[in-house]
């Protein structure tokens, strides 16, 4: 199958993009998880772009497709200025012969478009709406999509119940959580039927279920799956998820890895990423270090294991820490350092602590520390840590070299 991508994004409205504001605090998780599915969309580099929204306007039979240039804003939600405007996408509504849906874009489509046109999207886009009937043809759609030339991001908008919590928009019933908790535990385990059978949906007053089924019959099944994060602050279940991505970054191969170590899941890195390079995993929660371990040489055969090594052992062997539990991953930041070859240089006038990572040797011992560190502002202040690294004596002769890093992390 074609399709290069498939995700699940909420349409949360008390959450803004990247410019900007939030909101609510207490969502500043979705925010993040919304940012990472727009980059991650976008990084795939798909010819076009699909979004199914459940609150397009619902022709009686048919399914529908916003036609003409697709052109929406954020001020319903206190951003006017956060504004889209992209090309339409017309042979996707031949495919699935959608009707025609003109008017103003609904908050199901334009937030989460916000966000992939904030990550950088500017290609052909194609809105369907679902239809009116019960029991849509969702998986119909899904593998129309699947038949389209070239590759394909497909984006399902959809929040969870809206009865979560007392003054929740569709009222209270103790019973919904039940069906957040069932979807999502079906998303985790990579049980598919499970999430979309989810119950009680009846009583949920959810608007999910219809266009997640479309994203997952346009691909043929979980592939580097993850879900990105859950909460329901305000009485409505948020949930991001990737649900199929054939090359995900290096931050999210490290992640994956630490996850399904901490659930023991078998596990093995994607193939490829690239040729094999020197990686150190750093990890950090609250703004503290949590870990952080890797290798100056590579250790692996290609990048994506040389990234699940470096994670691992940030996660679990790095000394100075406890092993990693499952509750901190939700807050846990990832980030990768990919090295590029190191080379000798004649004294400490060629580094810069801000550009150039730095190794110390002395005799067998050698002491690394990486560039743009918090904190490490000086090169006299550079070498002091990485002596100390390498057990290497404040005044013991030492040979230097320096190396570049290219980092990889989500978006902030």
């Amino acid at each position: 199958m074609p399709t290069c991508f498939s995700a699940l994004m909420c349409h949360a409205p008390i959450v803004v993009p990247a410019v900007g504001r939030d909101r609510g605090a207490l969502c500043l998780r979705t925010t993040r998880a919304m940012r990472e599915v727009a980059a991650r969309a976008v990084a795939s580099a798909p010819d076009c772009l699909v979004l199914i929204s459940p609150h397009t306007p619902r022709h009686p039979v048919a399914w529908g497709a916003w036609t003409g240039r697709h052109r929406g804003d954020l001020a319903d939600f206190g951003a006017p200025a956060v504004t889209i405007d992209l090309p339409d996408a017309p042979d996707v509504a031949a495919a699935v012969g959608a009707e025609p849906v003109h008017g103003t874009l609904d908050h199901g489509a334009t937030v989460p478009l916000a966000f992939l046109w904030d990550a950088g999207w500017r290609g052909p886009t194609a809105i369907l709406g679902l239809p009116g009937r019960p029991d849509p043809d969702s998986e119909a759609v899904g593998r129309a999509l699947a038949g389209l030339p070239g590759r394909v991001a497909v984006i399902a908008s959809g929040d969870m119940s809206h009865r979560l919590k007392p003054g929740a928009p569709s009222g209270f019933d103790p019973r919904a959580q039940a069906f957040d908790d069932a979807f999502v535990a079906g998303l985790r385990a990579d049980r598919w039927s499970d999430a979309v059978a989810a119950t009680p949906r009846e009583l949920a007053a959810e608007d999910v279920v219809d266009s997640v089924r479309v994203a997952m019959a346009a691909v043929p099944g979980p592939l580097h799956a993850e879900v990105l994060s859950y909460e329901g602050p305000w009485g409505v279940g948020y949930t991001e998820a990737i649900l199929f991505d054939p090359k995900p970054p290096p931050w999210a191969v490290a992640r994956l890895g630490i996850r399904a170590a901490l659930e023991g899941r078998p596990w093995s890195p994607p193939a490829g990423g690239g040729e094999a390079a020197a990686t150190f995993v750093t990890l950090t929660r609250g703004g503290s270090l949590r870990g952080c371990i890797g290798s100056t040489e590579p250790v692996k055969a290609d990048l994506n294991g040389n990234v699940a090594w470096a994670a691992e052992g940030a996660a679990f062997r790095d000394p100075r820490f406890p092993p990693l539990e499952e509750h901190e991953l939700d807050d846990l930041a990832v980030e990768v350092s990919i090295l590029e070859p190191a080379e000798p240089i004649a004294g400490p006038e060629s580094l810069d602590p801000a550009i150039w990572g730095v190794i110390v040797s002395a005799g067998g011992r050698r002491g690394l520390l990486l560039p743009d560190i918090d904190g490490v502002d000086t090169v006299q202040a550079q070498i002091a840590i990485a002596r100390r690294k390498g057990g290497i004596g404040p005044a013991e002769p030492v040979t230097l070299q320096r190396f570049a890093v290219r980092k990889s992390a989500p978006p902030p």
